[in-house]
């Protein structure tokens, strides 16, 4: 006689429809690849008469509170897709204490709270598995949690927001606003009524501190990611970007050198020539280096009810399998490493006033204050007039900052008009 486990589900929205739908129309797939099938048991959600995708036979329970599902005895796995830091915190914390499995795609939790589950797991012989809180059908999690352990990792870099890479390559490929594109966005469903997780930058700094948990082994609170959203990002600049040939997209990055790690989220100028320049629309992708394996590039659709739901049932079969994962420990907080050690490059899009030489006045203070000039074009717009696009070489963060501050206060220099990272 073939086992089963009881699932119980918090949430029931496009992600939990989704996976409610594979687990009722798959069970006997997921058994085979289990060894035992997991069954869908009880459901809660926020209203219980709301008319949604899947219709649940009668012998799931619905009811619209989470603890009851955690305290379900014939729930065994837990899976949680509400969203939000509570209650979903605490039904996580209770379910684990009560030495049952959970499946979360809530990246907020992990990124917030991860390292302090993962210990609250291991204490009670639970499996914590949240492979689509980063990434949803890329499996970034497995890969950096299991596949390269005899690696040590020394960066990631991931365009691993696609509500913003939908925005940012609409504006590119056909000339429109930020605004516009995000309306569009919103209609397309690839943005949310309340975009600003998205669009302030928040969404990647958390799947970054998830991944460079389980990266470099420390946890770096959200609040400590150096995070710029796109809101400032102006069309002008992606349009020189391309004569440029670079795209631009919201890069977060992450560095571990010997001065402690380094996490960013910023809009970036990435060349044709690396990887993450082509990554277009819901594509998300993440290139990991190392000291062993080198380079490698996941990729593949990262946002999404059905790419999110996939990972989550996989997790599913992990947990009715008996697996428990192992995660880094982390002692204590993570060591910064601090803007004058974060090297970046840049690319600065300057208004000139009517003076003899500016652009050499320009191009003299850059270096004069330790950023080196890569290349510089004249870039004269019928709005603001004569413009300097300046991209800039490898300095820390820091001194490029104060090297903006002394290019502002330029009788050379009406202002300047945009600063982002690009990628050296």
């Amino acid at each position: 006689m073939t086992a089963h486990i009881g699932v119980g589900m918090l949430g029931m929205g496009t992600v939990g429809s989704a996976i409610a739908a594979r687990l009722l129309s798959e069970w006997q797939l997921l058994g085979e690849r289990s060894g035992a099938v997991p069954v869908l048991r009880h459901v809660a959600v926020r209203d219980v008469q709301r008319q949604r995708d899947v219709t649940l036979p009668e012998t799931v329970r619905l009811g619209d509170d989470p603890f009851a599902v955690v305290d379900d005895p014939a729930v065994r796995v837990v899976v949680e897709v509400m969203g939000g830091l509570q209650p979903a915190t605490e039904c996580i914390e209770r379910a684990l204490s009560e030495g049952k499995h959970v499946v979360t795609a809530n990246k907020a939790v992990i990124a917030t709270h991860g390292p302090r589950l993962a210990r609250l797991a291991a204490a009670h012989g639970a499996g914590l598995w949240f492979e689509a809180s980063a990434g949803a059908g890329l499996p970034i999690i497995a890969l950096l949690r299991d596949s390269l352990l005899g690696d040590r990792i020394t960066s990631l870099d991931a365009v691993i927001n696609t509500t913003t890479n939908v925005i940012l390559t609409h504006m590119r490929r056909d000339g429109v606003r930020l605004a516009d594109a995000l309306v569009d966005a919103q209609r397309r469903g690839f943005a949310e009524a309340d975009p600003s997780s998205d669009v302030d930058g928040w969404d990647a700094a958390y799947k970054l501190v998830v991944m460079s948990w389980l990266a470099f082994g420390v946890h770096v609170p959200p609040e400590d990611v150096d995070r710029q959203g796109i809101g400032d990002v102006k069309l002008d600049d992606i349009g020189y970007a391309g004569r440029l040939d670079c795209s631009v997209r919201l890069l977060a990055h992450a560095a571990r050198s010997d001065a402690g790690v380094v996490l960013s989220v910023q809009p970036t100028l990435v060349a044709q020539s690396h990887p993450l320049y082509d990554i277009d629309d819901s594509d998300n992708a993440v290139l990991i280096r190392s000291d062993f394996a080198s380079s490698v590039l996941v990729r593949g659709r990262g946002g999404g009810g059905a790419p999110t739901a996939s990972a989550v049932v996989s997790d599913v079969v992990r947990a009715a399998r008996g697996d428990i994962p192992v995660y880094p420990a982390t002692d204590g907080p993570a060591r910064l490493a601090g803007e004058e050690n974060d090297e970046i490059c840049g690319y600065v899009r300057m208004m000139l006033a009517d003076v003899d030489d500016a652009r050499g006045l320009v191009l003299q203070a850059f270096e004069d204050r330790g950023v080196p000039v890569e290349d510089s074009r004249d870039a004269p717009s019928p709005q603001h007039g004569a413009q300097l696009v300046v991209l800039t070489g490898a300095a820390p963060r820091a001194v490029h900052s104060r090297a903006l501050e002394t290019v502002e206060t330029l009788a050379a220099v009406r202002g300047i008009a945009a600063s982002l990272d690009r990628v050296c």
